[in-house]
């Protein structure tokens, strides 16, 4: 396998790529009107026009994303608070701290998917190896 990344249905394809440009620094890969790319972070992420002629049926709905949450693990979620914070981008409410010591905050991009921003301080989940 050579990489895993999430494909966004949307009408608002240049929105998005301009709200990550801003917000997060992404570098765009590939745009068309149909189709755009963007990396940043050693992660990828596309965005697909719903009304596009794709090869699989299940691409051609108009339905925007719902339910879809990209989380972005940080080591220091506080920094990156504050960065968003200078780039004007809006919060979907204040940086919060839980029970188990993660800290977190979300935003929303043009599509409608959620970005939550976490940091683990005391990491209650057990990994595997």
């Amino acid at each position: 396998m050579r990489r895993v990344y999430a494909v966004v249905t949307t009408p608002e394809i240049r929105a998005c790529c301009d709200f990550y440009r801003r917000a997060l620094e992404a570098r765009i890969v590939f745009r068309a009107d149909w189709y755009a790319h963007i990396s940043f972070r050693g992660w990828e992420l596309g965005f697909l026009r719903p009304e596009h002629q794709a090869p699989l049926p299940i691409f051609q709905h108009t339905t925007t994303t719902r339910g879809l949450c990209i989380a972005v693990e940080s080591e220091n979620v506080d920094d990156e608070y504050q960065q968003l914070q200078r780039r004007g981008v809006a919060m979907l409410g204040p940086m919060r701290e839980f029970a188990n010591g993660e800290r977190a905050f979300a935003l929303v991009d043009p599509a409608g998917t959620v970005i939550n921003f976490v940091e683990h301080r005391a990491l209650g989940l057990q990994q595997d190896d």
